[in-house]
């Protein structure tokens, strides 16, 4: 498929040229002429915004706090597709920070993202996974809400799904249509499968469960941010769909293969046994792995991503009161959550409704009941503690269904950028060079990012070898790769920004989302402030743009705060090896030399230490579930010198030295 809307071009024009045969109406024929736009519904309610920001994603959140709060004298719009704002950090079900090495440091994070980094003194879940693990219904409460509220510039629509956008002969969007949808006095909200019910949010007409008023926006600057690419498709863009083949500077893709999906979910441990049977479905693997329960790791597994604490910090405690976000197992590898992008178009064409799949989503529901069913029936042989002991968490997740209120997506529809630009993998790593510590410096950049390329693969699909390469240094994202080609009043950011799925596997993490996001929102005011017409002359004005990006208005950082590029803190013993940690785990020494005081010997050439979360156990051996690291130290691989890391991709096996393990940690040999 050739990243290009001449196909889609050329089928809306037979479609109106049609339509103005047998209708003979002159406004059917202009938009022949100009760019199409797609029939829509009758419109309830007209909204007149300055800035309008088609949401559902971390960096729309990030996007509309920072436009309404730089610019307190324009009426910045937000659509939100479920009732909590935040993306991956709420609905999303990933309320546990992915940070980097760099991004760590407060320094380097925007004003906005430190303000809810600080919001919670420590971290609530006592997590492995983060410095900043969360129950996402109280950051919504307690953080999220009250902030929008504090600007009365900023309209927020939850429960709102764009399903149409219109755009006209020079290209600009004009405007974007929405349903949002109140629930009915007699019917219960969040009770219902996604996969049955996403749909009906799209749906101009009222059902069962849901009334519908149908919303139309005009502003002067609109930003696409949604999770499903809704304004890229609806808008008739230039877009890509999976994965660039054969090589990443590709303009052909392997329309359903790229990244895994999950529906996320919080279990909790309960007082004493539940009076009542366990009311969730059992699941199935939908054709997906299933960990040796001998040596599964249940109490990592408890820990890796616990969202609150109740009791013991331990990451090898179960308390009472725990409620952990579970994600390891559950991710849907049989199927993509994208159908071909014949059937995408053909949908758009007939009545917008989000382009998925939503057998794979039925199937992401179904893995993720399974692996509760899995974490529970186990409790008793890993714990000791009964399964009737565990329950899933509704309160935390929103859902009377018990899963989060939208799949966690890690990769989506992309576009392109001013004059076909992408931002692509090599600027990561400054095009492989072993120096500078940082990547590419673009003389356009707006934003900072920080992470390794994280791919969780399908196993029904093979990807390109590039895919297997995925190190990264602090990296810089350019304002090119927010612009969108042929929308000369439309900014993109988050996981749909013009970039590539291997760019994007470093990108679309929570701090790397968010600052793409305080990005738009102040490129988009600066917009109007200086009544730039297009994203192309704001570019012409680049330093300016970056200057407001980088003021105390807006709090953007621009250039890395250098750092300890091995940030350890010092030695600790563990599975009778000395190695460096950046934490200081409860019940061990802090040593300060490689020998850790001769109470262990350090690694040897040959050892590596392994992350649970990523292998399984095969016999004697581990072997990886996904692309990733071995290292030679607990310490974040991106913060580790080359020397000090080693890439493996999915499949490849080590031999484990022992069957314990620490902080998480195989150790093995190559």
């Amino acid at each position: 498929v050739s990243l290009s809307d001449t196909r889609s071009r050329q089928s809306t024009a037979i479609m109106c040229i049609a339509a103005a045969v047998l209708s003979l109406l002159a406004g059917l024929l202009a938009s022949c002429a100009g760019l199409p736009a797609h029939a829509a519904p009758d419109v309830d309610k007209h909204v007149s915004c300055d800035v309008m920001i088609a949401g559902g994603s971390t960096a729309a959140l990030a996007a509309a706090i920072t436009a309404a709060e730089a610019a307190p004298h324009l009426t910045v719009c937000v659509t939100e597709i479920t009732d909590w704002f935040g993306g991956q950090m709420t609905a999303g079900g990933v309320p546990a920070i992915d940070f980097g090495g760099s991004n760590r440091n407060v320094d380097n994070q925007p004003k906005s993202f430190r303000d809810f980094f600080n919001h919670y003194n420590g971290n609530p879940g006592a997590c492995s996974v983060s410095l900043k693990c969360y129950p996402p219904n109280d950051l919504v409460e307690t953080w999220i809400n009250p902030r929008i509220a504090s600007s009365s510039n900023l309209l927020p629509f939850r429960n709102t799904a764009v399903i149409n956008t219109t755009r006209d002969g020079n290209g600009r969007v004009t405007s974007i249509t929405a349903v949002q949808r109140t629930v009915r006095p007699n019917a219960t909200a969040w009770a219902t499968r996604l996969s049955d019910e996403i749909e009906d949010w799209y749906t101009p007409t009222d059902s069962a469960t849901f009334t519908k008023t149908v919303l139309e926006f005009t502003a002067l600057v609109f930003v696409e941010a949604t999770e499903l690419g809704d304004v890229l498709v609806t808008g008739e863009l230039p877009l890509a769909q999976g994965t660039e083949t054969p090589d990443e500077m590709s303009h052909e893709f392997l329309e359903t293969c790229g990244q895994a999906w999950t529906l996320t979910f919080y279990m909790t441990r309960l007082g004493g046994a539940s009076p009542k049977p366990d009311p969730f479905p059992k699941g199935d693997t939908c054709g997906g792995g299933v960990p040796d329960v001998q040596a599964f790791d249940w109490r990592h597994s408890w820990s890796w991503r616990r969202a609150l604490c109740g009791g013991n910090t331990s990451l090898q405690a179960v308390n009472v009161g725990d409620i952990t976000q579970q994600n390891l197992f559950n991710d849907l590898r049989t199927a993509y959550a994208f159908p071909p992008l014949e059937d995408v178009y053909q949908q758009r064409d007939s009545g917008w409704k989000g382009g998925l799949n939503l057998t794979a989503i039925r199937m992401m529901e179904d893995r993720a009941y399974w692996y509760y069913q899995y974490m529970r029936n186990a409790s008793m042989l890993k714990t000791g503690v009964p399964s009737s002991h565990f329950t899933l968490d509704t309160k935390t997740s929103g859902t009377l269904h018990g899963l989060s209120k939208f799949p966690y997506v890690r990769g989506t529809r992309r576009t392109l950028g001013l004059d076909g630009f992408r931002l692509t993998y090599p600027p990561f790593d400054y095009y492989n060079e072993s120096a500078p510590v940082f990547g590419y410096r673009f003389n356009d950049t707006v934003a900072l990012g920080n992470y390794n390329m994280d791919w969780h693969r399908l196993s029904n699909c093979q990807l390109p070898n590039y895919t297997s390469i995925h190190a990264t240094k602090p990296y810089y994202i350019p304002f090119r790769a927010l612009t969108a080609q042929n929308a000369p009043n439309l900014l993109v950011t988050g996981k749909t920004m013009a970039q590539t799925i291997h760019a994007n596997g470093a990108t679309r993490l929570h701090p790397s989302e968010w600052t793409t996001g305080v990005a738009a929102g102040g490129i988009a005011v600066l917009m109007i402030q200086r009544n730039w017409l297009s994203t192309a002359e704001a570019y012409q004005h680049i330093d300016e743009v970056q200057a407001f990006l980088n003021s105390s208005l807006v709090g953007q950082p621009l250039d890395w705060v250098p750092g300890d590029v091995h940030p350890a803190i010092g030695y600790m013993c563990g599975i009778d090896r000395c190695f460096t940690v950046d934490t200081h785990f409860p019940g061990h020494v802090l040593y300060p030399n490689s020998t850790c005081d001769s109470n262990c010997t350090p690694l040897k050439p040959n050892e590596w230490l392994a992350n649970k979360a990523y292998w399984s156990v095969e016999g004697n051996s581990i072997r990886a579930s996904q692309d990733t690291v071995l290292k030679k130290s607990e310490v974040h691989s991106n913060a580790l010198p080359n020397d000090q890391k080693k890439t493996v991709v999915e499949g490849f096996t080590c031999k484990l030295v022992t069957t314990k393990s620490i902080f998480g940690y195989w150790l093995c040999t190559v």
